[in-house]
């Protein structure tokens, strides 16, 4: 029988010290408008060591963004427009001890140290994302960003989405009583108190006049 992961304290401390000189820094999300095209960077993620010792224990991290597109209107609600998304994933590899990422599109990057995966991390997305042809207004963009643990079955699957292939739970080809095992692996790992980041932000109004 597969067994997941352990988590053992051993790793949890070296996790810790690998990323102490960044403890300090917090985590964050910004949204900033260049020549109207919006710019997404997180910083921070890894600074105070939880998730580089859940990698080391053998739980990948999932990356998911959503940017989201609003519409100002002073009479009611804003509008939603439309919205962009997409995911990266981060896991260590114990047999070459160093870190993967792997972004949507496939593209697959190793990082020798914590601190190397950081600054990848921290590299800003620029998202072309805009109003539908001849649209006039205010506008915003709104930016969610979650940080998630994943287990072993959860990595398989979300690995091939980003290559582009298309997963069993997609498909309806899926075991039943796989995905069973998998959502209760996925309460034991909230149960368990593992570290979860959810961070938003919104950008500055973008005005599209009449012209």
């Amino acid at each position: 029988m597969r067994r997941g992961p352990i988590l053992c304290a051993g790793a949890l401390l070296a996790g810790a010290a690998a990323v102490s000189s960044a403890a300090a820094q917090a985590p964050s999300l910004t949204v900033t408008l260049q020549s109207a095209v919006p710019r997404v960077q997180s910083t921070g993620l890894l600074a105070d060591g939880r998730f580089i010792a859940l990698m080391r224990s053998g739980f990948p991290l999932r990356l998911h963004y959503r940017l989201e597109l609003w519409k100002v209107r002073a009479s009611w609600f804003d509008q939603f427009v439309r919205e962009a998304s997409w995911d990266a994933v981060a896991r260590h590899d114990p047999l070459a001890d160093d870190f993967v990422l792997i972004r949507t599109g496939g593209s697959v990057t190793r990082y020798a140290t914590p601190e190397e995966l950081a600054r990848a991390l921290d590299i800003p997305y620029s998202v072309t994302l805009r109003p539908a042809g001849g649209a006039r207004g205010r506008f915003y963009f709104l930016c969610r960003l979650d940080v998630t643990t994943l287990n072993d079955s959860d990595l398989e699957e979300l690995s091939r989405w980003l290559k582009g292939d298309v997963g069993p739970a997609v498909s309806g080809e899926g075991n039943f009583g796989g995905a069973l095992a998998r959502g209760a692996q996925r309460v034991l790992v909230r149960i368990a108190g593992l570290p979860r980041q959810r961070l938003e932000a919104r950008s500055s109004i973008l005005r599209i006049d009449d012209r």
